[in-house]
């Protein structure tokens, strides 16, 4: 667009807060490649800055030889909360973490990229339980494996109940994964 300047703050600077949304509707709409995109463009963005702290906004100009990494957008703040915030929520897209708390219940749908082989969440609350639980990527496919849970707490495979792409057929054979582990 004419308009477009990545130094602009309204018309081509990056805000990650946003990434956080987009990244929970490309899980809702099937883009994992997408997801892990962005996914890895935050997370190796957020290595630039000190501590890792994501700043309010930083240029949006396209990666290339002559610019290899963001520049700093003037005047932004930083840190900035809101900023972290989005990372969390890249974490829950790509595991596909959901929880219920009022049915004791967590649904996970994990999609790890190439990139990010494994991770692990410790201390995660769902309601009046604790879990903490490995996702590792065996081949194409991301498994997920519970180190300490305490309290009563469900956990399935299943695609959120939100999704747009998950097939009957494959929540089926999710549950059924789920119940025999």
């Amino acid at each position: 667009h004419p308009a477009y300047d990545p130094y602009s703050y309204h018309r081509g600077a990056v805000w990650p807060v946003e990434h956080g949304s987009f990244a929970m509707g490309m899980m809702r709409f099937g883009l994992i490649d997408e997801l892990h995109t962005i996914a890895r463009a935050m997370f190796e963005a957020s290595m630039l800055f000190d501590y890792n702290r994501l700043p309010e906004c930083f240029s949006g100009h396209a990666r290339d030889a002559v610019h290899p990494f963001p520049a700093l957008y003037p005047k932004t703040n930083w840190p900035q909360a809101w900023s972290a915030s989005s990372l969390f929520s890249i974490v829950q897209a790509m595991l596909g973490v959901y929880p219920f708390a009022p049915m004791k219940t967590l649904l996970l749908d994990p999609e790890l990229p190439e990139w990010l082989p494994q991770i692990t969440l410790r201390n995660l609350h769902v309601g009046k339980a604790v879990v903490s639980i490995r996702f590792y990527r065996k081949g194409k496919r991301t498994h997920f494996e519970v180190l300490d849970k305490r309290g009563t707490l469900h956990i399935l495979r299943q695609p959120s109940p939100w999704s747009l792409t998950a097939s009957f057929g494959e929540r089926i054979e999710d549950l059924m994964e789920s119940l025999v582990a």
